[in-house]
């Protein structure tokens, strides 16, 4: 009888093995995703276990919809029916039932999680069924419970050039737009001592995407979104990978220049661009009307660049309404001297060896013109209730506030008008065009009369079409010619060869850690920003670490007194003006001392273009840097590494050391110095150059 008992006893256990639900596993080199009985998403290194996931699989999603008739909208949750099952090596989540309330929506969607590149890939399809629902926005995957046991975690955050923040506790929670000033990659990921997690939206559409991290300081987990717009009634969910990965975020960042890599290409830009030192960028009339260079005093400024050893000049303002009155109609100022004034001015500039860039807004329109009244139906952004998207700026107290309507990329007319632009400002014999503001933000457009088909495009696939069409034209014309846009993102390094700073990382003013997209994208040329009319000593040094164009700027006529007559400002200098410099970064030092200060150093840059202008940006990557407030970066080129070393400090020496592994010290130079001691103490707010080569085994 027992005996009995005892085989019944197996086979219902055998019975209940066989019957158990499956428990769907994908594995990468490093680590292992599973979906357990519980509908608890994992995913875990399978050595170290530091790093972890864990999320409920009916959490791994949100999805709004938008009624096409009524506009009202919800946010739907799944319902029971969520069925996972594993198949050719894919994880399918199929959701067929969602609700709002007790209301159910004919929404179906097909989620998917496998692995590709050595990473878990995140994608699927969402479908409408129904005429009269439009899927609005899409939110896939939500990364729950994200923990790191390992200590510190540092999180890497691709806000302008770059930010790092050294604690959960510093970063709290935080979203970005994607592709956009403050967006300008598609990835983050959150580092341990020597391992870390990588997020990554990898769509080659590379449209506008909103993603977002935030740490729950009660359970110390983060969780991730990426959210999409979509208004359609299909969306097909662009691969999103997370990899867990051994080193630090450099790992991370050549993993998403790799995909990058597959899937675009970079401009190579004009050997005269590469050699360039930076800019000086010169506003010649104001809003308010304030004329400040009429083109004959041109080369007045062209003298003023040449002395600060600066080669290129941007002319803003340079139209007759000014800087920011009357876009988009640019036409030479016969109160400046009219266009033949204007194309002497431009040849003289040649003559003296300097090149020439003319400003151009991307995407703003003056409300107050005709070309609004006439043409703005057709060429504005619209929002949902189909009404201009508007921006306001206003320069000085005193004056009356210009209000813009933006302007679409996806307006067969303003893409038009941005041409015509281009092939006047090579006519007028310019090196160059910059459209302001198309790097910057990004928004959804929702007119009727573009040929973009999503909202979600008129600032992605829309903006890359117009660059590139004008691009092709114009260097039919002229193949040097380059284009710039200020602020920078990935999405339009292959339509690009110059960017203006703008944003987070471009100067010492704030918190940024430039070598995030330095590093990702070491190619691109970018000037540093700094809104002086001199360039103080500290941000000359901050430009030459990271391989940063220098830049001046002269705006407001204390500006161009300081820069032609060498006149300090005082803050009343400046009281008119909203925007305005900061007299006490200016008087730090007297206008000879700046000058020489970065005359010295443009010459130390040329004197080793080889790392200045012509090497690979490394960060610190293979090299070791030790001594108090201190900054080094490497550029590599060829067999040789120059790092170069910076002393932050603003009053007191500071002793440096660095190595670099199978690389021996062949030569130490500074500024002045060409046989610097490479031990000695470097001196407050300098820099040295140390330059490595590798050893022959």
């Amino acid at each position: 009888m027992q005996r009995v008992f005892f085989i019944f006893i197996l086979i219902l256990a055998f019975i209940r093995i066989q019957a158990a639900p499956e428990r769907p596993e994908l594995k990468t080199g490093d680590a292992r995703l599973t979906i357990d009985g519980k509908g608890m998403l994992r995913i875990a290194r399978d050595k170290s276990g530091l790093i972890q996931v864990n999320c409920p699989v009916n959490e791994l999603w949100k999805i709004a919809l938008v009624n096409t008739t009524t506009g009202k909208e919800y946010e739907l949750i799944a319902g029971k029916s969520v069925k996972t099952k594993k198949e050719n090596g894919v994880i399918h989540i199929d959701v067929s039932d969602f609700y709002f309330e007790n209301q159910s929506f004919p929404v179906f969607a097909g989620l998917t999680v496998s692995v590709k590149d050595e990473a878990f890939c995140f994608s699927g399809t969402v479908n409408s069924n129904s005429e009269e629902w439009n899927i609005k926005e899409v939110t896939y995957p939500v990364i729950s419970g994200i923990e790191i046991a390992d200590k510190p975690v540092k999180i890497y955050w691709p806000s302008g050039l770059g930010r790092c923040f050294d604690s959960p506790q510093s970063f709290g929670s935080r979203s970005l737009t994607y592709p956009g000033r403050e967006g300008a990659m598609p990835w983050f990921c959150i580092d341990g001592q020597d391992e870390g997690i990588y997020l990554g939206i990898h769509n080659p559409l590379r449209l506008m995407t909103d993603y977002s991290l935030e740490y729950s300081e009660p359970d110390h987990t983060f969780k991730a979104k990426i959210n999409t717009p979509v208004y359609s009634k299909k969306y097909t969910i662009p691969d999103i990978f997370i990899k867990i990965y051994k080193g630090d975020w450099h790992t991370a960042a050549r993993y998403y220049r790799a995909w990058y890599d597959r899937n675009f290409s970079l401009v190579t830009p004009p050997e005269w661009l590469i050699n360039s030192t930076g800019w000086l960028l010169t506003i010649l009339k104001q809003q308010n009307g304030d004329l400040m260079w009429p083109y004959k005093n041109l080369d007045q400024l062209c003298d003023v660049a040449r002395d600060n050893h600066i080669n290129i000049i941007g002319l803003f303002g340079w139209a007759h309404g000014g800087h920011d009155r009357l876009y988009p109609a640019y036409y030479p100022d016969n109160l400046m001297g009219g266009r033949e004034e204007l194309v002497k001015a431009i040849e003289n500039a040649h003559r003296k060896g300097l090149r020439i860039i003319l400003y151009a807004n991307g995407r703003l329109m003056d409300t107050a013109t005709e070309f609004y009244r006439q043409l703005g139906n057709e060429t504005i952004m619209m929002d949902e209730k189909k009404m201009p998207i508007l921006e306001t700026w206003r320069k000085f107290y005193d004056s009356t506030p210009v209000v813009f309507a933006k302007g679409c990329p996806g307006s067969p007319v303003w893409r038009k008008t941005m041409h015509e632009l281009a092939l006047q400002a090579v006519t007028l014999g310019a090196d160059g065009i910059i459209f302001d503001q198309m790097g910057s933000f990004p928004h959804l457009c929702f007119s009727p009369y573009h040929d973009h088909l999503l909202p979600h495009e008129a600032f992605s696939s829309s903006r890359t079409k117009m660059l590139d069409e004008i691009r092709t034209d114009i260097h039919r014309i002229k193949p040097d010619f380059i284009f710039m846009v200020e602020s920078v993102n990935d999405a339009i390094l292959g339509s690009i060869d110059l960017f203006h700073g703008n944003g987070t990382g471009f100067s010492t003013e704030d918190q940024g850690f430039p070598a995030l997209f330095r590093y990702t994208f070491p190619e691109f040329q970018v000037t540093q920003r700094n809104r002086n009319p001199m360039i103080p000593r500290d941000d000359a040094n901050f430009a030459a670490v990271y391989g940063l164009k220098s830049e001046i700027e002269c705006r407001y006529p204390a500006d161009v007194d300081y820069i032609t007559k060498g006149i300090l400002p005082t803050p009343a200098s400046y009281s008119r003006i909203i925007s305005k410099p900061d007299p006490s970064r200016i008087n730090g030092v007297s206008p000879e001392q700046a000058k020489n200060y970065l005359v010295h150093m443009i010459e130390f840059e040329n004197h080793h273009a080889e790392f200045f202008r012509y090497g690979k940006f490394i960060d610190l990557d293979g090299i070791e840097v030790t001594g108090n407030d201190i900054v080094a970066k490497g550029f590599a080129n060829g067999n040789k590494i120059g790092i170069v070393v910076w002393n932050t400090h603003k009053t007191e020496k500071r002793k440096v050391s660095v190595s670099v592994q199978d690389y021996q010290l062949i030569s130490t130079t500074e500024p002045g110095n060409h046989q610097a001691e490479a031990n000695s103490p470097l001196d407050p707010d300098s820099i040295r150059l140390l330059v490595f080569e590798k050893v022959v085994q």
